[in-house]
């Protein structure tokens, strides 16, 4: 739940803690990238962190200069310096001292966030990664992941056991077979998501640990195994 104007007056007394940072009006676009991506990497659902700015560490409020400036700074840094984008809300604290901005970030649903976009070459250039290479690239921290990924869009063979492609159970018959080829269209941390080459072309998902990825010595080919529960 998002904190109320209230709320953050009354954070702005509290010591700093996990969820709380106290920066002075004159802090730097490096300090800002790290602390929000530090936010919102860690904040849980139903919980806020809040970066105080015009606040010395020892919560004397020193008060923001140009407070319409500053956050537009903030703004920038979440939106363009973090990668992917930080989702922030801001708002003018005013107390008998100075002004403050509180800086508010909320449980991300797109984490992990950096402070700048990831890169890969392409040809002879290096070109920031679009959303999607940048979800692959997280994903292919899981061995199974990261093999499956360097076979997409490649025609492929499979042999599904004692297992109807697409269904996570198991068939009675123990001489159950499915199989034929198919290519990896796209891969996450917990599925892949695969399309069968020739017949109806249907489309079909496994879970990972449902895959084992094997070699095809006849076609000279990787082969992928499906195994139900």
């Amino acid at each position: 739940m998002s904190l109320s104007h209230a709320e953050l007056l009354a954070l702005l007394s509290k010591p700093e803690d996990n969820f709380v940072e106290r920066k002075s009006h004159g802090i730097k676009p490096a300090d800002i990238r790290k602390t929000v991506v530090a936010f919102a990497n860690s904040v849980e659902p139903g919980r806020s962190a809040v970066l105080f700015i015009g606040v010395r560490d020892d919560g004397t409020i020193e008060g923001c200069k140009n407070t319409d400036s500053k956050q537009k700074a903030v703004r920038e840094a979440c939106e363009q310096d973090c990668y992917p984008p930080i989702a922030m809300r801001s708002e003018v604290l005013r107390t008998k001292d100075g002004d403050v901005v509180a800086v508010v970030i909320e449980a991300s649903n797109n984490r992990p966030h950096f402070a700048g976009p990831a890169y890969v070459r392409r040809g002879s250039e290096s070109k920031a990664a679009s959303p999607e290479m940048f979800r692959e690239l997280v994903y292919s921290q899981n061995s199974t992941a990261a093999a499956l990924l360097r076979i997409k869009s490649q025609v492929v063979s499979f042999v599904s056991i004692q297992h109807k492609i697409g269904d996570v159970r198991r068939v009675d018959d123990r001489g159950f077979r499915q199989g034929g080829d198919c290519r990896v269209l796209e891969c996450d941390a917990h599925c892949a998501r695969m399309q069968i080459v020739g017949g109806d072309s249907r489309y079909f998902s496994e879970p990972l640990d449902h895959i084992q990825i094997m070699y095809d010595e006849n076609k000279h080919r990787p082969m992928l195994v499906f195994t139900g529960y």
